[in-house]
C-alpha cells in the first residue's frame, strides 16, 4: 500500500536548487565544493544559470543531497519555495 504523506527521494532537480540546498546546511560555495566535488566557480556559474546544467551536474547535486542528509520533505520544502518565486515574478 502506498504511502500518501511520502515524498519520493528520486526527484529530478535544475540550477535553481543548488542555492537552496547549499541555505539549508548552512553552506557556502566553499565549502559546498567539499560536497559537490566540483570547482567553486562552476557552482557560482550553475547557481546563476550561466552554466548549462547536464546531467553530469545533477548527479554532484544529488551526491552532494545524499552526504549533506538533505530529506525529501526538506526537497518539497525548497520546491515548494521556487515554484511560489517564479508565480510573484522573482528571479
Amino acid at each position: 500500500m502506498e504511502d500518501k504523506n511520502r515524498i519520493p527521494y528520486n526527484q529530478e532537480f535544475d540550477f535553481r536548487y543548488i542555492k537552496y540546498i547549499r541555505h539549508a546546511r548552512n553552506k557556502t560555495q566553499t565549502e559546498f565544493v567539499h560536497f559537490r566535488n566540483v570547482d567553486q566557480s562552476t557552482i557560482g556559474k550553475l547557481e546563476r544559470g550561466l552554466l548549462e546544467f547536464t546531467p553530469y551536474y545533477e548527479g554532484k547535486l544529488k551526491d552532494a543531497i545524499k552526504r549533506l542528509r538533505v530529506s525529501s520533505i526538506e526537497i518539497a520544502s525548497i520546491r515548494k519555495i521556487i515554484e511560489m518565486k517564479e508565480q510573484r515574478g522573482y528571479k
